[in-house]
């Protein structure tokens, strides 16, 4: 083929892009207007909580109904997040939902409204295909733009192709990891000697983690005794795909290869001497290219996409400590929330000096009264860095955006001190970038005796406290979550619920901002009590605090202990 040939082509391939680009367009617009009168939609599943009914890649479509019964699968947004989870009850006009694989109900009661539609059809893969399409097509125009750019023989543009095509996938292969992939969902330590790793298989394909066989959706737990040198514990499972798809997927990495071979450069037309020119084999430039992308793709199919399936776990204090949730950090658990439903998160561990980074997105850069003084003893043992703030007694974090009278949150931190009759952990009160307040309320503390104590002000005292007895004020980490809402006052302390009133639901009503760390303590209580004002504390914390956060709903129980347990 000669230049003039190739060049000639080029108006014809425009021409059958076009055509494509068109028929793409009608048929998007197609299924825009039949979800837009029908009101069919459809979701790729991104977690694995659907269990075997719908693995993680799965293409659910869903559409609405006149009425949801108990059992059925819906797809429902709930704190800003889709969800996709079985209708397990219903009760005054609100459903229950849980996930196939969750030990428990989710921690929201569901409105009607809320529901997009019952999931009418589940397709397993399919899911992956969607959320990869718009990249894989971004990538065959850019590498047909690169075709473009020089008008060569057919050899030439072809090497482009496959090696663009090929490329293309392979990063989106990687990125996906639809084939063969695995999580950690938590850990615990075995009965005699190793650790029982829960782990659930998130790709298409089985996977072998030790004797234990999974495919896609299933989940087990499997005991590792296998150690590294730093002497944690771990699992590496292996794709064990059968015989006839291990086949089927060495011919798809072959396809490019196979496609270069079909490409032939076209002997050149003899020369007006006689002499015949020797062929140009620019065409054979294909094969070579193609024939290593084979070759990487094979090897990152079984082994790249897999290694990360590794996983490792450390049990401390030989059988009585291990994680048992899905976040194995402190900032994963905050994060999850999600900043619709966070007022403002901080690790209380970086590098400034008067101020902290709000890591919920929404801003809320916080403030210190002094330059800030890191350590390196922590609560969140699995977080970076491990380094906590020291409160000495006149240390303060200021949180900015006033509220008039939250009654529905959840104020969190993880705290270390020796000193009972201590100050706020947090608190809301009206002093602004000030410990000198007029009017205070929300509050976290520990008393006289170290219990843990929250309090509001709806006229009067009220109190909830960890029960008397043990003092948490004994220099060790302690994990501390107290909610306000329509169900009550709750107190949860490492992870447990301790103490709870139902019949208050409501502070003192006044505009203020919270403070980590300082604000008035002066009319308050010892334990458990209303109307009592025996405690005078010190307006300012001494300890260590890290990982704090305000949310503006009640985090459930599930929640807390989530959360408790990310850190241990």
């Amino acid at each position: 083929m000669t230049d003039d040939t190739a060049a000639s082509e080029l108006p014809q391939r425009r021409r059958s892009l076009i055509a494509a680009g068109i028929v793409i367009g009608i048929l998007a617009l197609t299924i825009a207007a039949a979800s837009a009168m029908t009101g069919v939609r459809l979701f790729s599943i991104q977690t694995p909580s659907m269990g075997e009914t719908a693995p993680v890649g799965s293409l659910v479509v869903t559409q609405p109904q006149a009425q949801y019964d108990v059992g059925e699968i819906v797809t429902f947004t709930i704190d800003d997040r889709t969800v996709t989870h079985r209708i397990v009850g219903a009760s005054g006009g609100t459903f229950t939902t849980r996930g196939d694989m969750n030990g428990s109900t989710d921690g929201w009661s569901l409105s009607p409204d809320a529901v997009i539609g019952r999931v009418v059809l589940i397709a397993p893969g399919a899911g992956f295909a969607l959320t990869a399409a718009p990249w894989l097509l971004l990538g065959a125009v850019l590498t047909e733009a690169v075709t473009w750019l020089r008008r060569a023989r057919a050899g030439w543009l072809w090497s482009v192709r496959f090696i663009g095509w090929s490329t293309v996938t392979t990063a989106v292969s990687l990125w996906l990891r639809p084939w063969f992939n695995v999580r950690l969902l938590d850990y615990r330590p075995a009965p005699d000697e190793g650790v029982l790793m829960h782990i659930v298989n998130t790709g298409i394909l089985p996977v072998m983690a030790r004797a234990t066989r999974l495919v896609s959706g299933q989940d087990a737990s499997v005991l590792s005794t296998d150690r590294l040198p730093n002497g944690a514990f771990t699992l590496a499972p292996v794709p064990d795909p059968s015989w006839p798809v291990r086949l089927l997927l060495i011919a798809a990495c072959l396809l490019p290869f196979l496609g270069a071979l079909l490409v032939r450069p076209t002997d050149p037309e003899p020369s007006p001497t006689g002499l015949r020119l020797r062929p140009d084999r620019r065409g054979g430039r294909v094969v070579i290219p193609a024939t290593i992308l084979t070759i990487v793709t094979v090897v990152v199919l079984v082994t790249v996409s897999t290694s990360t399936a590794a996983f490792s776990a450390t049990v401390r204090n030989s059988a009585d400590v291990a994680g048992t949730n899905p976040f194995f950090t402190c900032r994963d658990a905050e994060s999850y929330v999600g900043p619709g439903s966070t007022w403002a998160a901080y690790r209380l561990s970086g590098t400034g000096t008067l101020t902290e980074g709000d890591f919920s997105g929404n801003g809320r850069t916080g403030t210190y009264a002094q330059p800030r003084a890191t350590v390196s003893n922590v609560g969140c043992t699995r977080d970076a860095p491990q380094r906590s703030v020291s409160f000495t007694g006149s240390q303060c974090l200021y949180v900015p955006g006033s509220q008039t009278s939250p009654n529905v949150f959840s104020i969190e931190a993880w705290f270390q001190t020796s000193s009972t009759s201590n100050g706020r952990i947090m608190g809301f009160s009206d002093g602004v970038l000030s410990s000198n307040d007029g009017s205070w309320d929300r509050l976290i503390y520990l008393d006289a005796t170290g219990r843990v104590v929250f309090g509001i002000f709806p006229g009067t005292t009220v109190t909830v406290a960890s029960p008397a007895g043990q003092n948490f004020a004994d220099g060790a980490w302690h994990h501390v979550v107290a909610t306000l809402s329509s169900a009550g006052m709750t107190l949860y302390v490492d992870g447990a619920l301790v103490g709870a009133r139902a019949d208050q639901t409501a502070g003192q009503n006044f505009t203020g901002t919270w403070k980590i760390g300082c604000g008035q303590l002066r009319f308050w209580t010892n334990g458990s009590a209303v109307g009592v004002m025996d405690y005078d504390g010190p307006d300012h914390f001494t300890g260590l605090i890290q990982y704090a956060a305000i949310y503006t709903r009640a985090l459930s129980a599930d929640e807390v202990r989530w959360h408790y347990a990310a850190g241990r």
